[in-house]
């Protein structure tokens, strides 16, 4: 894993302060070193001699974590990050389909046990395994960790289908890493923090780009709005790393507080909406707003710094290319397409991926000699900021005309009281396609939203059905599930927490 020097340099440096805080549980940078060192030689003397690299992790948000990442990331091997709360039938497949030569797990976790033993896999609890701070150095523990050789086997979180399976290379990361330190401000936060679940990208990343940098990560445990603000409090967290939606769920579970000590704010996963900016400013008053776009398969593409003064016009944007990435905008056949022109997004750097293992359709993710791309559709202005329009497959044919929903449900997000919003297209035996909006805001906003709509959009982008929502589907990373919002909306099944507007 492309940390491990980083991690060892720490634990020269600092040995005592703090590494990471998992649900108030802590282990110091000696700790984490000499931990994950201990479980790496228990890697190498019984899953070496199989040949199979791959050591599956699915203790969840667990202090364990980070030892289980350390060990399984270093050379000769890679890890798979399983989330033990994903559905019994996904895991079933996803462990099928990995045949993974262990499983790390938690000692409790009985019902992964007896599907590890039904597969024919060999588990680890790594919770009964002995503290041991006292071993000499590996060297074998930090070598290649610039090598372009697989570590980690992930998974897109999308929110409208089953994730698809990537494997990345060490080098992938570590370049990402050299690039992001002096963007982001690393050096200038002790502390990060990331409320999900570490087994999402966004998470993974955010804890090894803090052990990079050497500050000390947090985490909650799980996504609970009020119980992370009061760590923030508690522990004077100095950076955040969030998707939009925390910051909507935040805003919901605030009340009079302000926590100035935050310096730093990055949105990631969907883009930042205005409403979701002015959410964060009232929560995090000195904090500087940061977003970025990028995507599994591709890594960092753009980021943007947001400035009060002008985040109307940033806003609109997703800001310039990430260091070490270069963008260019293609037509259908491969083409350079001029400023200002859409066409498909395609981006040459290091941290793109090495390839699916599975659930690759020819068409989600493309290598070419013009670089990679996943099917987004934007454009560069005169500026060369990028503007991303939506995803191909995210476009419908309402009435003949081309519609991007991510660009309906900026409109909507943009107006006033709006926390959050979700447009979906629902067959419709007339249009072929008819959008319909599910919206979170007060009642009194809610009775001004159709006609609001009416006023910014044309007629044939109109969503033909607003409803509100009380209470979101979530994914465990915080994004919003798209699918259950289309089959509830489909099968006319609102329920007490979604009920349709008078348009």
């Amino acid at each position: 894993m492309p940390v491990h020097d980083r991690v060892k340099r720490h634990a020269q440096n600092h040995p005592a302060q703090t590494a990471v805080d998992i649900a108030g549980k802590t282990l110091s940078w000696q700790q984490l070193w000499q931990r994950s060192q201990a479980l790496y030689r228990t890697l190498c003397q019984s899953s070496l001699a199989d040949g199979n690299p791959v050591v599956a992790i699915a203790t969840g948000n667990d202090i364990t974590f980070p030892v289980a990442w350390l060990a399984a990331t270093a050379q000769p091997f890679t890890a798979a990050i399983i989330d033990p709360q994903a559905p019994a039938e996904q895991l079933n497949d996803t462990l099928h389909r990995l045949s993974p030569n262990l499983l790390l797990l938690k000692a409790g976790d009985r019902a992964l046990i007896d599907l590890a033993e039904r597969l024919a896999i060999r588990w680890r609890a790594i919770d009964d395994a002995p503290a041991t701070d006292d071993l000499p150095d590996d060297p074998a523990f930090t070598a290649g960790v610039q090598a372009d050789t697989p570590f980690l086997i992930n998974f897109t979180s999308g929110t409208t289908s089953l994730p698809k399976a990537f494997i990345r290379s060490r080098r992938s990361w570590r370049a990402s890493f050299e690039n992001g330190e002096a963007i982001f401000g690393l050096e200038d936060a002790p502390s990060t923090l990331f409320p999900g679940p570490l087994s999402n990208g966004i998470g993974l990343y955010c804890l090894n780009e803090t052990l990079y940098a050497g500050g000390t990560f947090y985490s909650p445990g799980q996504w609970q709005p009020e119980v992370t603000l009061a760590l923030i409090a508690q522990q004077q967290i100095q950076r955040l790393v969030v998707v939009p939606t925390m910051i909507a769920g935040f805003a919901r579970a605030r009340d009079a507080s302000q926590y100035p000590g935050v310096r730093s704010l990055l949105s990631a996963g969907a883009k930042l909406e205005l409403n979701h900016y002015r959410q964060a400013r009232a929560l995090f008053p000195a904090a500087r707003v940061q977003e970025y776009y990028g995507a599994s398969e591709l890594g960092f593409v753009a980021v943007s710094s947001l400035e009060d003064a002008h985040v109307s016009s940033q806003l609109a944007t997703v800001g310039h290319a990430f260091p070490g990435v270069t963008i260019s905008i293609r037509d259908d056949d491969g083409e350079l397409l001029p400023l200002n022109q859409p066409g498909t997004i395609f981006i040459a750097s290091e941290q793109i991926i090495d390839r699916y293992l599975w659930g690759d359709d020819g068409s989600a993710f493309v290598k070419s000699s013009n670089g990679a791309t996943v099917a987004d559709i934007g454009y560069l202005d005169d500026d060369r900021r990028l503007h991303v329009i939506g995803r191909r497959g995210n476009m419908i044919l309402s009435g003949g005309n081309n519609i991007y929903l991510s660009e309906i449900e900026s409109a909507i997000k943009s107006l006033p009281g709006v926390i959050e919003a979700v447009v979906i297209a629902i067959d419709d035996d007339y249009s072929g396609k008819k959008m319909v909006a599910i919206v979170e805001a007060a009642p009194e906003d809610l009775k001004q939203l159709p006609q609001r709509c009416r006023e910014r959009l044309a007629k044939y982008k109109l969503p033909r059905q607003f409803y509100q929502i009380t209470r979101w589907p979530l994914t465990p990373g915080g994004k919003i599930k798209r699918t259950e919002l289309e089959k509830r909306i489909a099968q006319h099944d609102s329920g007490s927490d979604l009920t349709e507007l008078s348009a």
